[in-house]
């Protein structure tokens, strides 16, 4: 199994504040994997990335192009992509990485579960990774890990399933900038429902995690239902990036739901917000028995992010199939040690 990655070539795209961290445990936990580094940064394009990550150097410069980058006697190839959370504006940066022979491994939301929001998009990106004998996978811990493949998992115990219930409560105080702003933090009650209505605000990829569980059910859906609300401070509030008034908003409060065709119910609760003091994912599963896991704390999604696109890169290397895959299609993603 391990002689199998000894020629792995690993490429991080997108060097944010995720992209950032993943490219730090590449370095750490599978030292001489990392092959190049892109981004369109010019602050960033030119760098080390030992100087990226609080290194010494390692020799190799992030470049503004997957073409940039030598792979020569690397096989398998694969891109860890963290750029956006829209999968259309995303896709010609995936397909860009699929035509220089990469499979993918991102973060973007919406490929999580692409099947329903974008269907002809995810033919054309299904056939177009089999034409190259690639995978496409959508990963990350939510979605697609505590809101749904954890879940997925917790079935295996059971023999029947009438309701799924699955609850995180975040903490964004302790999150990472671009998160704060995209749960609304520190705007205006009108202005966070004008933006919910367009769409434009929220944690996106909730539907994707109902989906994503009905299909490795074999759940037939009749009804799906998506709410948003604002968290709002009925005091000020400091916090290192924002003076929030009472008032504001200071996270959301988000619900995806649905009800199958024979009846089964699916719901999942999702609550990110400064006031959330006790972080906590929950998944409940009532069937012929009654199945309750709760994870004090919860997963930290920042950290434990870049872990799981970086397992789920090992777990493509060994056993990715072409084409446009889910975390339901590829075997149980874990921390496979490299000797």
């Amino acid at each position: 199994m391990t002689e199998s990655l000894e020629r792995l070539g690993l490429v991080v795209y997108g060097l944010g504040p995720i992209g950032l961290e993943i490219l730090k445990k590449c370095e750490q936990y599978l030292p001489g994997k990392v092959i190049g580094a892109v981004d369109i940064d010019p602050n960033k394009v030119g760098k080390d990335i030992g100087e990226l990550i609080g290194t010494e150097k390692r020799g190799i410069q992030v470049v503004a192009s997957i073409k940039e980058v030598q792979r020569a006697g690397r096989h398998p190839l694969i891109a860890i992509h963290a750029t956006g959370s829209n999968l259309s504006v995303v896709w010609p940066q995936i397909k860009e990485l699929v035509d220089c022979g990469f499979s993918v491994v991102s973060t973007c939301e919406q490929l999580s579960y692409p099947w329903h929001r974008y269907p002809e998009l995810a033919e054309e990106m299904d056939r177009f990774a089999k034409e190259k004998g690639v995978t496409i996978i959508g990963s990350g811990v939510n979605p697609g890990y505590v809101m749904d493949t954890l879940v997925l998992s917790l079935t295996s115990v059971l023999s029947t399933i009438s309701s799924i219930r699955v609850s995180r409560r975040v903490d964004v105080k302790k999150r990472r900038l671009p998160l704060q702003k995209k749960v609304g933090m520190g705007m205006a009650v009108d202005e966070f429902n004008r933006l919910a209505a367009e769409g434009k605000i929220g944690h996106v990829g909730l539907e994707e995690s109902l989906r994503l569980i009905a299909a490795g059910l074999r759940f037939e859906l009749e009804k799906v239902e998506n709410f948003i609300s604002p968290v709002v401070t009925d005091q000020p509030l400091t916090l290192p990036h924002f003076d929030v008034k009472a008032g504001e908003v200071i996270g959301l409060h988000q619900i995806s739901k649905a009800v199958t065709k024979d009846g089964r119910r699916i719901e999942l609760d999702l609550v990110m917000a400064a006031s959330v003091d006790d972080p906590e994912d929950t998944i409940e599963i009532d069937g012929d028995m009654k199945q309750k896991l709760v994870i004090p704390g919860g997963v930290f999604g920042d950290s434990a992010t870049a872990s799981i696109v970086i397992n789920t890169a090992k777990i493509v290397a060994l056993d990715g199939k072409p084409g446009l895959q889910t975390m339901k299609d590829i075997p149980i993603t874990r921390n496979i040690q490299l000797l």
